[in-house]
């Protein structure tokens, strides 16, 4: 028994030491005087009592950083350039942690030697995160620079963070006593009178930027030099520091580049013409979008109790539709066919700053379009250029497209990156970001009145054509629409994967329509469902289960079953049969082939697409042949022989016919499943007549305009950015579950007349669907003097919907129903 427990104790000890509850002694630092005086140092504080040493950590890059790395080029990081941080045990014991709390009277210390020539570096401290206001990220002062950073002839330096006067005077006098000379020793102040940082466990970080080592070798030497950091703890009670303002940033020898603004636009201008006549695009009446200056320090974010996302007060932040009397910051969409040229003035060969850079940022979530100044909740991408790209050059051209062929046609001197779906999904948004280092003059951020920012061109594909037209030709005839009160609630039929949860996402915060799940719950609560003779009971119980659960939670219901239910207005979402197919099938290959990130990022999702697993096993029919390769897979499902009985979602056959055409109490299981007793051609005429009878149709392949139209529906008026004419046409996320958009247009012939002859009644479906919506915009665009369908994305709808048969005549002229 005794034996037992000893080697029981053993074990726990060695797990308690792999788990890092007793922390190994951080690796010896590899620069030999550093780490003599280090040790100098610690000798010298533990020869007096106010204040000691209680646990010690390194300066880690951010990416060697054990569990933390997982979140490094994450909050805007810029592109190219390596990070470090002051890394401490957690909690004085645990994991080395970027971020740890501290007391008032407590200090952090950083030993180390100037980093190898580079362009740029600086030290800034943060107030990371706040227990009561969350990531806070802001800084608390000016960062310690390579133009301002005090240090011996061999470079040698201190780096004491603390709000305390009596310990910081403790520490300067330890290191003075150990050999390092005041001059050499850098402070940099905790404000202890806004922000109540010390009442709240605030967590605190200290980052290390690297801009450019002339010395790669040097620098990777530096990156894993291990410098040492500790946590000094002083006595309660002292005297504390007063709050540190931000360094003047004007001054009287700066240069102003304002003066440029004239050169600069005729600049644009020629480059603007050079794109439109490399990539045959009408440039004609392109304005470019002003980069306005995103004005955060973090001392103000601490006092106003807002965000700073990680700001450096080395720089001057600027990006597109920031608006100074607005907190919301709209971000862009980028479509396969657009171009978004940026214009930028070098300003480092101006000599108004060290460098400079522009990155390109996606949304936190694909569900948000906007940014909020005070809340910013924004990502990194590995996409960017600097001014190193361009370094010769007194301004430069670059260009952002998904397009590999446009980037391919365009010529130096306008640099071109592609932009990838695992950068910024097709259905997300991103916007741009330029940031301007340090003021050679003046050793801080250069001041917004010397700089000029960059220019966005948002460009589209459309070819020129000196006939070309606004609107295509062979519209349908105004179509009159009923316009509900907006207290009339909406009753919405969710066809699987036309992008019911994304429209459900919008109008969550809208005062109309309001939208009334009860004729879901109502046909889920007397669902039927046939005697399914030939199916077995568990398939048949299964079956019925997920129906009932689907429709009555998220209105994927039989559109027949819905439409029992009077009063309110019905309304539905048709999309284009090859996206459609492709969508389904997408979503039901990423369930069988998950991984961990997607389901910790969308746990719901993968809870029930285990209960919708579950029911293929117990039916014997699957929406997969377990081909890992997408291609191959979707060949083997639309090649294999399904079962007599029943078919699972996605069986592909006519799916949205099947959904306007279904009716539990008429022999269906739900618009997921199909008995062997269901056509999988329904008839185009019960179809189309079911269609009809919903008082709003949207389509997902014009789900804005959809949008507008519905919102003029609701209530008589459209909102401000449903018109060609506003600044930026409405842009809404797509809810996606992690499903990577497919391109039809990629896939070989011979699969796609496949799914073409499984979907021939869908496309007559959609082709109906389609002229009823273009006629019901062209109505509301009569009654309200509004502009919508010049901003239809023509042409490619018609790339996308050109094989649906008897729908386009051309790319300009649709086809009379």
């Amino acid at each position: 028994m005794a034996r037992r427990l000893v080697l029981l104790g053993v074990l726990g000890v060695v797990l308690s030491y792999l788990g890092g509850v007793f922390l190994p002694s951080p690796p010896a630092c590899s620069d030999a005087p550093v780490a003599q005086l280090s040790v100098r140092f610690q000798r010298q504080l533990d020869r007096q009592d106010e204040a000691k040493v209680t646990s010690r950590g390194e300066m880690l890059r951010d990416r060697d950083t054990f569990f933390w790395s997982l979140f490094t080029d994450h909050f805007g990081s810029n592109p190219n350039t390596p990070y470090m941080w002051l890394a401490l045990p957690a909690f004085g014991f645990f994991l080395p942690s970027p971020m740890w709390h501290m007391k008032r009277q407590d200090a952090v210390l950083l030993i180390a030697r100037r980093p190898p020539e580079v362009d740029y570096f600086s030290f800034t401290s943060f107030a990371l995160w706040v227990p009561r206001r969350g990531l806070q990220f802001s800084s608390l002062g000016d960062s310690v620079n390579n133009l301002n950073l005090k240090q011996t002839e061999d470079g040698v330096f201190a780096h004491v963070l603390t709000a305390s006067r009596s310990t910081f005077k403790v520490v300067q006098q330890a290191l003075i006593d150990s050999g390092l000379p005041a001059s050499a020793i850098n402070l940099r102040v905790i404000p202890s009178d806004i922000g109540a940082l010390f009442d709240d466990w605030t967590h605190f970080e200290t980052v290390l930027r690297l801009f450019r080592f002339e010395n790669q070798s040097e620098g990777d030497a530096y990156l894993r030099s291990h410098y040492p950091v500790f946590y000094i703890k002083g006595q309660s009670g002292g005297e504390l520091f007063p709050t540190e303002a931000y360094k003047e940033r004007k001054h009287p020898d700066s240069k102003h580049e304002r003066d440029l603004e004239a050169e600069f636009d005729s600049y644009n201008q020629k480059m603007l013409k050079e794109v439109g006549e490399q990539l045959e695009l009408n440039v004609e009446d392109v304005q470019p979008v002003k980069f306005a200056p995103l004005m955060i320090q973090g001392l103000e974010c601490l006092k106003h109790d807002t965000q700073c996302l990680g700001d450096c007060p080395d720089a001057a932040y600027y990006g597109p539709y920031i608006r100074e009397d607005s907190d919301v910051i709209d971000m862009l969409t980028l479509e396969d066919d657009e171009v978004h040229l940026v214009g930028l003035v070098n300003h480092r060969y101006w000599n108004v700053s060290v460098y400079g850079s522009l990155a390109a940022l996606r949304s936190a979530s694909s569900k948000h379009s906007t940014l909020s100044k005070t809340r910013m909740n924004i990502r990194a991408t590995p996409l960017g250029v600097t001014t190193f790209d361009f370094e010769a050059s007194p301004f430069a051209s670059w260009a952002f497209t998904r397009s590999t062929e446009l980037c391919d046609q365009l010529s130096t001197p306008i640099g071109c990156t592609v932009v990838e779906e695992r950068h910024v999904a097709s259905n997300g948004f991103l916007t741009y970001c330029e940031r301007i280092y340090l003021n050679p003059t003046t050793g801080t951020g250069p001041h917004w009145d010397d700089l000029l920012p960059a220019r966005l061109f948002q460009l589209k594909r459309r070819r020129k054509s000196p006939t070309e037209t606004a609107v295509v030709g062979g519209l349908p005839e105004a179509i009159p629409v009923q316009v509900f009160n907006q207290s009339v609630p909406m009753h919405f039929t969710h066809i699987v994967k036309t992008g019911g949860e994304s429209l459900e996402l919008h109008l969550a915060p809208q005062p109309a329509p309001r939208l009334d799940y009860s004729a879901c719950r109502k046909a889920a609560v007397r669902f039927q469902g046939p005697a399914a003779e030939n199916v077995s009971y568990g398939c048949a119980t299964a079956a019925r289960s997920v129906s009932i659960a689907l429709c009555g939670l998220n209105c994927e219901c039989c559109a027949k079953d819905v439409r029992k239910i009077s009063g309110g207005f019905h309304g539905t979402l048709i999309r284009s049969p090859r996206a459609h197919t492709l969508s389904i099938f997408s979503q039901c290959h990423v369930a069988h082939q998950n991984s961990w990130q997607r389901i910790v990022e969308d746990l719901p999702q993968y809870l029930a697409e285990g209960i919708l697993r579950g029911t293929e096993r117990a039916c014997g029919s699957y929406c997969t042949t377990f081909e890992s390769q997408w291609e191959a897979d979707l060949r083997g499902v639309i090649s294999q022989k399904h079962p007599e009985e029943l078919q699972v979602i996605p069986f592909l056959h006519n799916m949205q016919s099947h959904t306007l055409t279904c009716s539990t109490a008429e022999h269906s299981l739900g618009q997921h499943f199909r008995l062997k007793e269901e056509p999988r051609e329904p008839s185009f005429a019960e179809a189309n007549a079911s269609l009809h009878s919903f008082d709003w149709i949207g389509l997902t392949d014009l789900f804005e305009h959809s949008v507008c139209l519905l919102h003029y529906q609701a209530n008589g008026s459209l909102p401000a950015r449903c018109d060609c004419d506003s600044d930026a046409f409405l842009a809404l996320p797509r809810f996606t579950h992690g499903v990577l958009r497919r391109d039809a247009g990629k896939l070989p012939e011979d699969l796609l007349q496949k799914i073409d002859n499984f979907t021939a009644v869908d496309a007559q479906l959609f082709a109906s669907a389609l002229r009823l919506l273009l006629g019901r915009l062209r109505y509301v665009e009569q009654v309200t003097q509004r502009s919508l369908l010049r901003c239809v994305r023509w042409r490619r709808l018609w790339q996308t919907t050109r094989y649906i048969p008897n729908l386009w005549a051309g790319p300009s002229q649709l086809l009379p129903s």
